[in-house]
């Protein structure tokens, strides 16, 4: 499920830049999922890429040449990447690089994996070789395989710079800003869990209101003489599964805010240019903060991403990663 995927929203120049700051520190992700199309500048970051991991220059990906770097588009007669298109790039990912080169592997449309292909890449996701890099691109991630989704860093390109908030993070954003004005302490860290656990549960109440109200409306119409209670009841199952999926998508957002919050302030940190900031707030954090500091907040994010996605305890996880994210270092 998409929202269950450690998310970063950004230009491709910004991502960019955070992603060069990521490789010079020897943080850089072994795989990434990017989701955009060319208006969004996805050729542009991959080029990006393959220029500070490799010294590749190309005008396009069409005109990649490159002995460490594959791009496996679909290609079969249903326009899908199969399971040997999987299995033909396994052993160009076990072989050794040479000092200091990356090995690559790009696959672009990634949402047309057949199930088979799809199963197969997990085992290379699981156990991801050294010095290489897994670019997926595609503009449906909800189309991949929640597991392949859980172990990428996903990043949505944006066409502007400009971030708009969502409902969740507009009511989270107050308390997020008072936490950040007093990062580096470990109450600041327990205090602002209680207030996101309390933002999230108004969420939850909300979502299941709205949607109940909106089955007993569609019940009205749908049920034409049959028993409504009757129809509710059938529906149960399946008005929880689109409860939980809402929250889940809204917790996403939550925890996406505090990502985009660190990294455009690592960006800033970093001298990244044609950054704005989601808010003010951003730029004094990147003045109190060395770039190093605040990636290493900002995957304590991911790591709390991450054990959601494994349905750990939410109180224990929340406990354990906002302290690593705003408490004391």
């Amino acid at each position: 499920m998409v929202s269950m995927v450690k998310v970063m929203a950004f230009t491709a120049s910004q991502a960019f830049e955070l992603l060069k700051t990521a490789f010079l520190s020897n943080r850089l992700p072994h795989a990434l999922l990017i989701t955009g199309d060319e208006e969004h500048g996805v050729a542009e970051l991959i080029l990006s890429l393959l220029h500070i991991l490799n010294g590749v220059k190309a005008e396009s990906l069409d005109f990649v040449r490159d002995e460490y770097c594959r791009i496996v588009r679909p290609k079969s007669k249903t326009r899908r990447i199969l399971r040997e298109d999987i299995r033909s790039i396994e052993p160009f990912l076990q072989q050794m690089a040479a000092e200091n080169k990356w090995k690559v592997v790009v696959f672009m449309d990634a949402e047309r994996m057949n199930e088979e292909a799809a199963n197969a890449f997990l085992k290379t996701l699981e156990e991801p070789p050294r010095q290489s890099l897994i670019l997926l691109v595609t503009n449906q991630p909800e189309q991949l395989l929640r597991t392949i989704l859980s172990r990428c860093v996903r990043i949505n390109l944006l066409q502007s710079s400009e971030f708009k908030l969502t409902s969740i993070q507009e009511a989270l954003l107050p308390y997020w800003i008072k936490a950040c004005n007093c990062i580096n302490n470990d109450v600041t860290a327990l205090s602002f869990r209680s207030q996101f656990v309390a933002v999230m549960e108004m969420a939850r109440k909300e979502i299941t209101r709205t949607l109940t109200q909106a089955l007993k409306e569609e019940s009205k119409e749908v049920a034409q003489g049959t028993d409504t209670a009757d129809w509710e009841s059938q529906h149960k199952e399946t008005l929880a599964a689109h409860i939980e999926t809402e929250y889940l998508e809204q917790r996403a957002q939550a925890l996406e805010l505090m990502t985009c919050w660190f990294g455009q302030a690592a960006l800033i940190a970093s001298g990244a240019p044609s950054v704005s900031p989601i808010h003010p707030d951003v730029v004094k954090l990147s003045k109190q903060m060395s770039v190093q500091e605040l990636l290493q907040r900002m995957e304590a994010i991911s790591r709390l991403r991450d054990d959601l996605n494994y349905n750990i305890s939410e109180p224990l996880a929340f406990d354990v990663h906002f302290l690593d994210a705003l408490g004391k270092k």
